[in-house]
């Protein structure tokens, strides 16, 4: 369906911190949109795809950035644990009050599977960093994936967030958000009709400042990547993924 341009709109909550309280309720309500409408589905739907290439026993680090409240590098770790993988994810986020609430909401961290070296790493780790001078050096993780960050930036961020995650990650990249369609911005509508007034606000609008599937793939080729491919999924959003290598 016909939507209008991509807006550039700032959110609420990229202009201002709320209170603790309200902070959580919005994460939470993001939790409960990725985990009833998709958002973590499709992030894993593309690590089941990298998965047939995994090797048993090798150990696979995950850069998870702006995770916000974390609930999708958490599901992956969960998914991981249950096949049986290796897996070691790194939540990156600015803001304080999300790695907060990630830390308070994940619980126990619980310890990755035991390795012979005797390594004693956790399954995830929190670290506050600004997406623009993320501390990684180049390959320094396997896959590098985010989860509803990029109807935040400018085009030419999300260019050069792109070529960013592909320095970084070793493997390949996963990048999920929502689709910019009129069917989407309906349905988030109806859902917030009851939410907190900063979700009323910024659920509709980041609909409105996503991106289309071609503009994706425009951003990617631009970027430069021709190995991410754009696919859409149910919930109405939108996955740029794909793997530089093959394990």
């Amino acid at each position: 369906m016909w939507m209008p341009a991509r807006s550039l709109e700032p959110e609420i909550l990229d202009r201002e911190t709320p209170p603790r309280e309200l902070l959580d309720r919005c994460y939470g309500f993001m939790k409960w949109v990725n985990r009833r409408l998709g958002g973590v589905r499709a992030t894993l739907s593309c690590f089941e795809r990298f998965a047939e290439g995994w090797r048993p026993g090798e150990t696979v680090r995950v850069l998870d950035v702006a995770a916000g409240a974390a609930d999708v590098p958490a599901a992956l770790a969960r998914w991981a644990r249950r096949r049986g993988f290796d897996l070691r994810v790194t939540v990156l986020d600015l803001e304080p009050g999300a790695l907060d609430f990630a830390r308070r909401d994940a619980g126990p961290v619980r310890p990755a599977q035991d390795r012979s070296d005797g390594a004693g790493e956790p399954e995830m780790s929190f670290l506050c960093a600004d997406v623009g001078r993320m501390p990684c050096r180049d390959g320094a993780f396997d896959y590098v994936t985010t989860s509803m960050f990029f109807h935040h930036l400018t085009d030419e961020q999300i260019v050069g967030a792109l070529r960013a995650f592909d320095r970084i990650a070793r493997r390949g990249i996963v990048v999920n958000d929502l689709v910019r369609r009129l069917r989407a911005w309906i349905w988030i509508k109806l859902f917030t009709l009851w939410a907190n007034p900063i979700v009323k606000v910024d659920g509709p609008l980041s609909v409105r400042k996503s991106l289309t599937p071609r503009e994706a793939e425009e951003l990617v080729r631009r970027a430069d990547l021709p190995y991410l491919s754009v696919r859409t999924h149910f919930g109405h959003r939108l996955t740029l993924s794909g793997e530089k290598i093959r394990p």
